[in-house]
């Protein structure tokens, strides 16, 4: 009788979501009261922040990111020398290659890749995450750019008011007795020390999507090299990319 395992495919997204949430948590439970008396304005900043974070975390997590229907039954063709293997189709010039897919039985256009990790092919595809338990393409794209973005701002504001609370309370850690029970303010020092250790990864992996959507690129493009040396018939140009990536259509699935 097969044993049933729980896949561990969910864990560094469940590790994501928990680390997140938790710290948001610790923010708003215990500097952010403390807080109030400089304005009113920073738990309604922080607020809309966390709701943009979250709600842009979870269209990246939850959206289809572009998935190609697998050719039917009926289109599958049975003949064992299928010729060519690639096609090759002009974009601006630029010549193109498409590659048979054996796995979902068509030619996959351009920018289109085959995920290993979903076993499917996923419309300009950009890469697997792991930490949202999903692929990053066409349809959730902007979301995951955008969470990155909103995430980058939302830790330096975390650690630049945690710092603040724990500056104006210094006077309580005087005492060892408040670190070792976890009292006030100490839980506002962990979220510090989480915010601090997880800053260099998610800064880093922001500004390298920065680059990517300013040059009109995908990240499975820059690594495997392509159009390195040459002109990539994708990009609009600096502003017209940005532009396309934040504002442009919601494509159907």
């Amino acid at each position: 009788m097969p044993s049933c395992k729980p896949s561990t495919k969910i864990i560094p997204a469940t590790c994501a979501w928990m680390l997140l949430l938790g710290c948001t948590g610790l923010f708003f439970g215990f500097a952010i009261p403390g807080l109030t008396n400089y304005s009113f304005a920073i738990p309604i900043y922080e607020g809309i922040l966390s709701i943009f974070v979250i709600a842009n975390f979870a269209m990246a997590t939850f959206m289809d990111p572009g998935t190609y229907p697998r050719a039917h039954d009926d289109e599958i063709r049975d003949d064992d020398f299928r010729a060519p293997l690639y096609k090759n189709v002009d974009i601006k010039g630029i010549t193109v290659r498409m590659k048979w897919c054996t796995t979902c039985q068509f030619y996959r256009p351009p920018r289109c890749s085959h995920c290993s990790v979903c076993n499917n092919c996923i419309e300009t595809f950009d890469h697997h995450c792991p930490w949202v338990n999903n692929c990053v393409g066409k349809r959730n794209y902007r979301y995951f750019f955008l969470f990155l973005n909103s995430l980058t701002l939302h830790m330096f504001s975390v650690f630049a008011l945690c710092l603040l609370y724990v500056l104006d309370h210094k006077s309580k850690l005087i005492t060892a007795n408040n670190i070792v029970c976890f009292l006030d303010p100490t839980p506002s020092m962990v979220v510090m020390v989480l915010v601090g250790l997880l800053c260099v990864p998610v800064v880093g992996l922001t500004c390298f999507h920065m680059v990517l959507v300013s040059r009109g690129r995908t990240t499975n493009e820059q690594v495997t090299g392509k159009f390195r040396g040459g002109h990539n018939p994708f990009t609009r140009g600096c502003m017209l990319n940005c532009k396309y990536t934040l504002f442009g259509p919601q494509w159907p699935r």
